[in-house]
């Protein structure tokens, strides 16, 4: 039984049991002063000991019968009660179940039974309205950072190569030089966002085959030889456990950028120096990096959040993270315990 149901009940049972208690007394006094009535009007004479017990056998009896009549009738009304809400009430689990099955991220048309009740359907058009209004609001935005990513790959293309032909000049003194290469580090990290944005877009719209079992094991490590100068430079040490032959299904090209976010996230909040502990077994990934303050939590995997203030990023590493996983069934967590950040990802 729901909630409100119970509340309801409750609140039956309560009132019920207020009036039982109350209305005994009261009956068995009317009771009383109705039998003494009727043995006076007919001058009926009795012993004072056979009227004390014929009055208290009947009027104790009459007086139980009323309280199980009560009883009975009062469970009646329960039992009525709960069929009749839980039949005025299947529409609007109806309209509940509809809603909780509603994906924003594959959107479709939403449209209500009509119930026959005039606030249930009143309520189910003012929910197909704000719904149908959501998905055109969500629709809108995604098409706006899909065609501004794309056009913007060659812009950026076109920036970055003047800009690299300009550093190769001579005639450039160190401050220009410098400043340079200022530009171009600001150009690389909108390139690397653009491409992020990209990659979202893609995965949002469902342009990746999955059908492909990728050993996780050999992607991982061959990613770990890749990115050993970085563990190097900020002087982490790295701890490995990891599983030969770990298969999961899924997109190779997905998989590995998942395993390259996670690798850089660890280099990128780790304290230095520092320690890296990389576990890899059937059925889940680890991975621990130590580091001083825990990240913001509610802003972990919002796009372009800013999950730490004493680092920078674009705001996407982790927004990939939870997409690809997401899209896997996976579940990731973080935590921060003992000096360390734990990211597990399970599937």
């Amino acid at each position: 039984m729901s909630k409100l149901l119970n509340y309801s009940l409750r609140k039956i049972l309560i009132c019920a049991g207020i009036v039982l208690v109350l209305s005994i007394p009261i009956y068995y006094f009317a009771i009383s002063r109705l039998w003494q009535y009727e043995m006076d009007e007919h001058n009926v004479m009795l012993t004072t000991e056979a009227a004390r017990e014929d009055s208290f056998l009947i009027i104790g009896a009459v007086t139980l019968l009323s309280v199980i009549f009560f009883i009975f009738l009062l469970g009646a009304l329960i039992v009525m009660n709960r069929i009749l809400s839980k039949k005025m009430w299947q529409p609007f689990y109806e309209s509940l179940a509809e809603i909780r099955a509603f994906n924003l991220n594959q959107p479709h048309d939403i449209r209500f039974k009509k119930t026959g009740i005039t606030e249930f359907d009143d309520l189910n058009t003012s929910l197909e309205k704000l719904l149908t209004a959501n998905i055109n609001i969500y629709n809108q935005q995604k098409e706006f950072a899909d065609n501004a990513s794309h056009e913007l790959q060659t812009p950026l293309a076109v920036v970055q190569s003047k800009l690299d032909l300009l550093s190769q000049s001579e005639q450039l003194s160190d401050a220009q030089f410098q400043l340079i290469e200022e530009a171009l580090l600001a150009l690389s990290r909108v390139s690397r966002i653009n491409k992020n944005l990209l990659l979202l877009t893609k995965i949002e719209n469902s342009q990746f085959a999955d059908k492909e079992q990728v050993n996780l094991s050999a992607a991982l490590e061959e990613l770990l030889s890749q990115l050993s100068f970085y563990f190097e430079e900020k002087e982490l040490s790295l701890h490995l456990d990891i599983t030969p032959g770990v298969m999961v299904e899924g997109n190779r090209i997905l998989l590995e950028i998942l395993l390259g976010n996670l690798l850089t996230n660890a280099v990128r909040h780790s304290s230095t120096p520092g320690e890296v502990h990389l576990s890899l077994h059937a059925g889940y990934i680890s991975i621990k990096n130590s580091g001083k303050t825990p990240l913001l939590e509610e802003q972990l995997f919002k796009r372009f959040a800013i999950t730490s203030s004493t680092t920078s990023g674009s705001g996407l590493g982790l927004a990939l993270i939870k997409q690809i996983s997401g899209r896997y069934g996976w579940k990731v967590e973080y935590k921060f315990e003992s000096g360390f950040h734990v990211f597990r990802i399970g599937f």
